[in-house]
């Protein structure tokens, strides 16, 4: 399969290096083009990649066209290569974040174009991605973005309308849990724990918690209930968060990240 990227950034090179050691494509049937010497550099060396700094040959060489650039610089970059797409047809996937399906459809007439929100989780293989297609899009597309998306962790497909809060909840959320995770660092060191092993002790809990909840028993208030015996520590624990409003304060924070999504996605 035919692969090219417009866009070598942190993502880009993350669902590009996904790919080949998926065995979706080869080396050599991947294009990446980056305005930048050095960067496109780094990729073919460290990924045995091609590179290029023409947007136009990336396009016309791919079955499949990844839009990796800044969501200010997508315009340009669309104008840039609707002639050669409209000729060559590849599927596009766009990862740039906040620009809707109309932006990327008005500009690409009778592309297929899929619209993804992947997370900072990509760049170690345990990615989440959301993808919402396009009007031309076929489900054929729809299976291929799938299985692609899949190569960097998770994905799913769900309504465009959904999007804002994605951004805020997987988009925005590895922030999120590194934030409460550096809480409980600095807390656990204030009680007589050296930092690093504090941070290992947290990050691997964080870790098996997540596999626990992605396992046959999602339901996190479970786990919650498991933990916590009646009067145990956890239970102290988790009365200090009731008493504190977290919840409140957690639903106030998505909603803030929510509304700067819509904002963003409006300008």
């Amino acid at each position: 399969m035919r692969l090219a990227f417009i866009g070598a950034g942190r993502m880009g090179e993350a669902f590009l290096e996904a790919l080949i050691r998926a065995n979706v494509a080869a080396p050599d049937e991947c294009l990446a083009a980056d305005v930048s010497p050095e960067r496109r550099e780094q990729i073919a060396r460290r990924l045995g990649v091609q590179t290029t700094g023409d947007n136009g040959r990336a396009a016309g060489s791919a079955e499949v066209l990844f839009l990796a650039v800044k969501p200010q610089q997508l315009a340009a970059v669309l104008e840039e290569i609707a002639t050669v797409v409209a000729q060559q047809k590849p599927l596009v996937l766009s990862i740039a974040a906040g620009k809707r399906l109309a932006f990327l459809e008005n500009r690409l007439p009778e592309a297929r174009v899929i619209r993804i929100m992947p997370n900072v989780g990509c760049l170690v293989g345990e990615g989440m991605s959301v993808f919402t297609a396009g009007r031309r899009t076929t489900d054929g597309d729809r299976a291929l973005a799938q299985r692609l998306l899949e190569a960097c962790g998770r994905a799913m497909e769900l309504p465009e309308e959904t999007f804002d809060a994605v951004t805020a909840l997987s988009g925005s959320g590895p922030a999120f849990f590194a934030r409460f995770l550096a809480a409980m660092v600095d807390a656990a060191t204030r009680e007589g724990l050296p930092e690093r092993e504090a941070r290992l002790l947290a990050a691997q809990t964080m870790l098996g918690t997540a596999r626990l909840l992605l396992g046959p028993q999602p339901d996190p208030r479970a786990l919650i209930a498991t933990v916590a015996s009646p009067h145990g520590t956890t239970a102290e624990g988790l009365t200090v968060l009731d008493q504190s409003g977290f919840d409140a304060l957690v639903g106030r924070m998505l909603a803030a990240a929510a509304r700067r999504s819509r904002e963003l996605s409006e300008g």
